[in-house]
């Protein structure tokens, strides 16, 4: 009989370790997508009209991150996080998109119909430099 109970323990620690990873695991899957207005890093917060998107944080003159994978159909949004009044924009190399110039806690958002890979920069600093590739 004792034998029993601590089968019976055994099986439930494994089951409750396999539902932690199995969240972990989830998590860290759909870590870079925003699905809801709390998206956010640091004292950067991503606005209730990019929910659904993949974000894209602006900061210390880069983009973060420099390349992001959506699928056909799904939509883009930068978001200027720089903590000084420092504008910035997403423009495509090609010419296919412009966001103008966004200023601290503003954001951008795009959606890309087709398949391809589409560099950009920020126009008023062209050292900025990152991609969006669309599976």
């Amino acid at each position: 009989m004792t034998m029993r109970i601590f089968s019976r323990q055994t099986a439930t620690g494994i089951v409750a370790v396999s539902v932690v990873l199995v969240s972990l695991a989830i998590a860290a899957c759909v870590s870079d997508r925003a699905t809801t207005s709390a998206v956010s890093t640091g004292t950067c917060k991503a606005p209730s009209n990019t929910a659904g998107a993949t974000i894209i944080f602006i900061r210390d003159f880069t983009f973060q991150p420099a390349t992001v994978h959506v699928k056909a159909g799904g939509s883009v949004a930068w978001v200027n996080c720089e903590p000084t009044t420092v504008p910035h924009t997403s423009t495509a190399d090609a010419g296919a998109w412009d966001s103008g110039s966004l200023a601290p806690d503003a954001a951008f958002t795009r959606v890309f119909p087709a398949n391809g890979s589409f560099p950009y920069h920020c126009a008023i600093h062209p050292s900025m430099k990152a991609t969006v590739i669309v599976d």
